[in-house]
């Protein structure tokens, strides 16, 4: 049995219409690189940014909207700011999905870690010392 070493590397920074061109091109792999293109980076509106992976939970092909779900995620922890309510919804209702439940949840996680330090490090804490007294 072999073993290749692979070496992530992050796309470089993209705009929504790159993502729109490739996917009218079908060329799905240069897609999803930029979606991940247009959350990493704190380049563009991270309301237009907001907008374009909304759209794309609702895409046909799997790995762009479960992608669009973590890129949600990825704009909470970059831009610090989303509509939150809208987005959370719309997770919400793709979480049933089957092959978007696990990423949905991680993204959620992460609006809730990245929008909201201080509730996240509370919970952190209150679970530490519930924890620790059921231990003993």
């Amino acid at each position: 049995m072999s073993y290749e070493h692979r070496v992530f590397q992050n796309p470089p920074p993209a705009a929504p219409a790159d993502v729109r061109a490739a996917l009218d091109r079908g060329d799905l792999p240069t897609a999803l690189d930029a979606m991940v293109g247009t959350a990493l980076y704190d380049r563009g509106d991270w309301k237009e940014l907001q907008e374009l992976h909304l759209e794309l939970l609702q895409h046909d092909d799997h790995q762009v909207s479960a992608l669009a779900a973590t890129c949600l995620g990825h704009l909470a922890r970059v831009h610090r700011q989303l509509d939150e309510a809208r987005v959370v919804e719309a997770l919400h209702r793709r979480r049933s999905t089957p092959h978007m439940a696990a990423t949905v949840t991680d993204a959620l996680d992460d609006i809730e870690v990245f929008l909201h330090p201080r509730r996240t490090s509370w919970r952190r804490r209150l679970w530490r010392a519930l924890t620790a007294y059921r231990d003993h």
